[in-house]
Order: C-alpha cells, then structure tokens, then sequence
C-alpha cells in the first residue's frame, strides 16, 4: 500500500508569502487589507514549499489587474470623476472590457507562477484563472466597499430620516413637554382620512416614471404641510425610494449624493421659503436634479408660499433645465376647520388620543370660542392640553392655547433646576432665550453663546453662564434640519409664542434683529 506523505510546512516560504502579497492600502497607511487571493497564495505556498514564484507571479498579476480595472473605470467614469449615463461607451461596457482584461492578466499571471513550479498545463491554467480571478475580486470588492461607505457618510451629513435629527429630545419625550406631543412626527393624532387623496397624489406621482421630477405642497402654517410628507414617506421609503429630508444649508450636497444612490430616491425640502439663504442653495440643487436621469431622484417642496420668491429661482437656473423642473403637480392644503361641527368632531377625537398619549382618563369637552376658521395645530394644541390638565365642560380655544404655554413655562423651569442649576435665571430671561432659538437659531454652540449675549437680562453675564443656557437649549428639544440650535417645534405655536414673548418684551425685537446679524 503507497502512502501519501503529507505536506510539509515551510516557514520561511510563509514568511517570504506573507512579506510579498498584495497590499489595498488606498493611498491610506492606515486601512491595510489582503485580498481573498492572498491568503490563498499564502496557504499554497506554504503547503508546497514553492513560495518564491508562485507569490512573486500572482503579486504582480493581481497588482497589474486592479491597476488596470481601475484605470479603465476611472477613464469610463467620465472628466471630473463624474459618473456618465449608461449607453454606448458607458460604464457598465466599460466595466466589462476592464473585467476582461484584468482576469486576462491575472490568469496569465498564476498560469507562469504554475509553470514556473513543473506544474501540469491543465492544472496551470485552472490555478491561474482562479489566482487571478480572486485577486481582481478581493482588490476590487474592497474599493467598491470603501466608496459606498464614504458614499453613505456623504448621504448622512446631507440629509435626515425625518423633519428632526432624531425622534426626540430624552427630556421632552419622556417627561412634561406639551409642545413636544404636538409635533407632528410624533402621529398622535391617526392622519386624517381627508388628506388621504393629497398623500395619494404625491406618492402616484412619485412611483410613476414622470420625466417632471419636483412637486410643490403649500399651505399656511399649521395647516398640517409636515404631517402630509411625513405619511408620503411612510408609504413611499424603503420598498420603493430612499427618502431623505435635506438639511439646512445642504441642498446641493443632496443632490450630489442623490445621484449616486443605488436607487431611487425622494428629496424632501421643508420651510423652503424659511430664509432666502435656503433659496440660494436651491437653485444649485435643482440644477443638479435637472441633469440626474429621469426617474432617479424626485424632490418636493414646502413651504407656505411661492408666489414672492419662485420666480426669482426659476430666472436664475438655465432655461433648458426649466422644462424637466417645471412641477409636476401642487398640493393646496386649507387653512383649517371651518364648520363647528367638524371642529368638535375633530377637538374630541383628538382629546382621545392626548389623553391616551398623556396616561391620563379621557374626560367629555367641547371646544368653544372658535369663531372662524381654525388651523389643524390651534385644534390639536386645545386638545392636547385639555387631555394634559383634564379640563372639562367648555374649553375655550384662546385660554386653552395660554394654559399650553403657561404649562410649557412651568416645565422649563422644572428642567432647567434639574438639568442645569447653573443657569439660575428668571422665566422672562428663559422666555427670550427660547424666542432666540426658534426665530434665530444658531449653527454652532459659539455662534449661540454670542448671540445670546445680546439678549435682555444676559448682556452682562458670564460667557460660561451663557454657555450653559446654550446647552440646556440645545438639549430642550430636538433641532430641526441637522442644525445645531433650531427647536423642532410645531411651526404655528413656535411663532404665536414668539409672538406673545415678543409683545410682553419691548426690547426683545431691537435684541434679536441684533442677534440674527451676529456670526
């Protein structure tokens, strides 16, 4: 009976394999990784004692076959690194010649390492292909993981899951912020069967293969614009697009990104007509859109008008991409509740849902005080607190609306103690520095602590008690669009309390005009 005898492990052929294998640094000392081919060559060299040639042949293979993938595609890629539209000369031919020719190589590669070690024709060549056929693959495979991560991070800083950065504040989620329940990301309140058909409108067209690729919503405020988009989304993302709610100040860096998702992908621009900085950057990210292909990348816009400013936009773009981005439809939102038997079906039906929200027993109420027309978030607001306090018998809409705020006072008061007992500052002082973040917001904390100083009762503190109202600010409430102080609060009751602040204050406007001109 032959015996086999068994390989024997050389270790300084394993040594030498491992010192001369294909390295993807990346042009980066720092992410070293060996391909799958590698550590194939590393086991075979070791095994059969025949490292010196098979490791110095399938090192230069794999090398020249990436370098030559990799020059092919950049050149398919276009002048600027920008991907071109498939079709003749396009990447994906591209991509199949660069295959070709780099497996070419690669096979010819392993095929001389096998024939330089007396090895068999059919063997060599079935080793070379594989050699080759691996080190293309692993080399390749980890580029392509490395561009779509820095892809995703490039996506992320551009764009929001929602209208927040995040659910919600830890303390307001969890504790006695009113205000914070009547966010409309929060969905309380079941999305009201009569907005169905607009919700429908954007998500048909956004599914159909338009060549228009924006949609407008308008609507005053609290007429319930983000809860619309909001319910869109939730039909539309994961199975069908990649939503994406811009930040602020970065619009063109979505559409960039956009373009180079994998599928299709929705863009939502809320406030749009906020701040003419917004509109400025609008007009780059629609020109990018308009050269996007067709049914890639759709974007809606909401804002309560566009008559004052959409003309301008549209003058300044190029007048060939008007055509594509000339809206494909306009969703229209009232402004309320006009009947006063649908502003009690709706006041008690919501003060269901608050009371269920809020842990608390659903006592009987009845809304009075509405002579006209009422917006969605007055509605909401008069029942939310109606459930919060356990008001019953007639509620009426304007006392209901100052006991929210009064609440909402309270509550501040309470956190700051808790969360920043340095602060140590009056209601009226905390009144103002709430009016500040929701009309003038702040990019950063130092931009938040200067604006601040300019503020009644805080032009002669310190910059560390500022520091920490920055910060108890900062953490009040989530932010809106990724910024750093920007309270993500429901749009109509930030401005009527900013409004009422503003009133009870007569140096508060000169203040903030002041502070909205400081960087």
């Amino acid at each position: 009976m032959t015996r086999i005898a068994a390989p024997v492990i050389n270790p300084s052929h394993l040594i030498y394999a491992l010192l001369n294998c294909p390295l993807a640094t990346d042009r980066s000392p720092l992410r070293v990784s060996l391909s799958p081919a590698n550590w194939g060559i590393i086991l075979v060299s070791a095994l059969t004692g025949k490292a010196t040639t098979l490791a110095q042949f399938a090192h230069i293979g794999s090398v020249v076959a990436v370098e030559v993938y990799k020059s092919r595609e950049g050149r398919a890629s276009g002048p600027g690194g920008r991907g071109v539209r498939p079709g003749v000369g396009g990447v994906r031919w591209a991509r199949v010649r660069s295959v070709a020719v780099a497996g070419g190589l690669g096979a010819a590669a392993g095929s001389g390492a096998a024939l330089a070690n007396f090895v068999s024709p059919p063997i060599a060549a079935g080793f070379g292909g594989g050699a080759g056929a691996l080190a293309l693959y692993g080399e390749t495979w980890w580029q392509r993981r490395q561009e779509r991560a820095h892809a995703d991070t490039v996506w992320e800083s551009a764009v929001l899951a929602g209208p927040a950065a995040i659910a919600g504040s830890r303390f307001a989620a969890h504790t006695g912020s009113v205000l914070y329940a009547l966010n409309p990301d929060q969905r309380v309140v079941p999305f009201s069967p009569l907005r169905r058909p607009h919700q429908l409108s954007i998500v048909d067209w956004c599914l159909e293969p338009s060549e228009k690729r924006m949609w407008q919503v308008t609507g005053g405020a609290g007429s319930g614009k983000t809860r619309l988009l909001i319910e869109a989304v939730q039909q539309l993302a994961g199975k069908y697009f990649e939503c994406g709610w811009v930040r602020h100040g970065q619009a063109v860096a979505a559409a960039e990104a956009a373009v180079t998702r994998p599928g299709r992908v929705l863009l939502i621009v809320d406030d749009v007509d906020a701040s003419p900085r917004l509109q400025d950057d609008l007009i780059g990210m629609l020109s990018a859109l308009a050269r996007a292909p067709a049914g890639q990348v759709k974007v809606v816009l909401c804002g309560r008008e566009f008559a004052s400013w959409w003309a301008r936009v549209r003058a300044a773009m190029d007048p060939a991409d008007q055509a594509v981005l000339t809206p494909a439809g306009r969703t229209i939102l009232t402004p309320g509740l006009a009947s006063p038997a649908d502003q009690l079906q709706q006041f008690q039906g919501a003060v269901r849902h608050y009371a269920r929200h809020f842990d608390r027993p659903i006592l009987a109420a009845a809304l009075t005080g509405a002579t006209t027309a009422i917006s969605v978030a007055e509605l909401h607001a008069a029942a939310a607190i109606t459930a919060y306090n356990g008001l019953t018998g007639s509620v009426d809409l304007t006392t209901a609306l100052r006991q929210l705020f009064t609440t909402e006072e309270t509550w501040w008061l309470t956190n700051a103690a808790e969360q920043q007992p340095a602060i140590n500052l009056p209601l009226p002082v905390l009144q103002g520095a709430v009016a500040a973040a929701t009309l003038v917001g702040a990019d950063s904390m130092d931009q938040a602590v200067r604006r601040l100083a300019h503020l009644p009762g805080l032009t002669t503190s310190s910059p560390e008690r500022r520091t920490e109202l920055a910060l108890w600010l900062h953490q009040l409430y989530t932010q809106r669009g990724g910024q750093w102080l920007d309270l993500h609060l429901p749009a109509y009751l930030a401005d009527r309390y900013a409004a009422l602040i503003v009133t009870a204050q007569p140096g508060l406007p000169a203040a903030l005009a002041t502070a909205a001109l400081t960087t």
